[in-house]
């Protein structure tokens, strides 16, 4: 021990955490909704209507602009996202894609951002076929997850996830969203979902959260044990941490 103690970005946190832990989660809720506040409040310290200063109100909730002709009263941005597990269910298997920002070897569901005048449902259908060429019906809603660790300008996202039953299956990758989208059956994701390297990696991903409370260990090394899961064999999903993981669990066990 001895030296300083470091930040922990919150992702971090969340691969690390313990989600049947009850407190941990009211914890990570807390800090999710501060930072999706922080972040929104650095980016609308101006009016967009007429340019003003704003200025903080209803104790942080909410903003205004400091005109007294304008007066606009700003709330905070939620970016909704649907993300979808479009499943086969003659062949018995599921459609998952690999985002060129992935680790090696992970794989997850579709997802896409909701277009202004579009349905969630419209919105499942056109970024399946968007992104994989894949048509789907038979649209069901699963859950949602709030996502507080987007990029700066999108500082809190909405995950909303559904199942959808493909009607087509060749696929047609679209390079520019996707590097690679295949069907798995049900036995390649059940083996996905036990992988033990991910175990592992979340155990000493966690020691180093840890470590890194106590000033033991550098701050910005902690996602490292992520590497030995990209080194390993197979494929593997998200964790518990990610909407992703509770969608493609559901369709795996039933």
């Amino acid at each position: 021990g001895g030296g300083e103690a470091g930040f922990v970005d919150l992702r971090t946190l969340m691969i690390a955490a313990e989600w049947t832990d009850e407190e941990v989660m009211g914890e990570l809720s807390i800090a999710g909704h501060a930072r999706a506040l922080l972040e929104w409040h650095r980016q609308v310290q101006f009016c967009g209507r007429c340019g003003t200063i704003t200025h903080l109100c209803d104790a942080g909730q909410r903003r205004r602009c400091s005109s007294i002709d304008c007066n606009y009263k700003l709330y905070p941005r939620i970016d909704p996202v649907v993300i979808m597990l479009v499943i086969d269910p003659e062949r018995d298997r599921a459609l998952l894609a690999h985002q060129p920002k992935y680790v090696p070897r992970m794989w997850s569901c579709l997802a896409g951002f909701i277009e202004p005048g579009e349905s969630l449902e419209e919105a499942v259908r056109r970024e399946t076929r968007e992104e994989t060429g894949v048509e789907v019906s038979n649209i069901v809603y699963h859950s949602s997850q709030p996502w507080p660790v987007g990029p700066g300008n999108m500082s809190c996202q909405l995950m909303v996830g559904f199942f959808a039953v493909a009607t087509t299956f060749d696929i047609q990758v679209d390079k520019k969203e996707l590097e690679d989208a295949r069907w798995h059956s049900r036995e390649d994701v059940q083996k996905a979902l036990s992988n033990a390297d991910y175990t592992r990696a979340q155990k000493a991903t966690g020691i180093n959260v840890y470590k890194t409370c106590l000033g033991e260990e550098m701050p910005g090394r902690n996602s490292s044990p992520m590497n030995m899961v990209a080194a390993g064999e197979g494929i593997f999903v998200p964790g518990p941490y990610a909407i992703a993981h509770h969608l493609i669990s559901t369709w795996a066990s039933q």
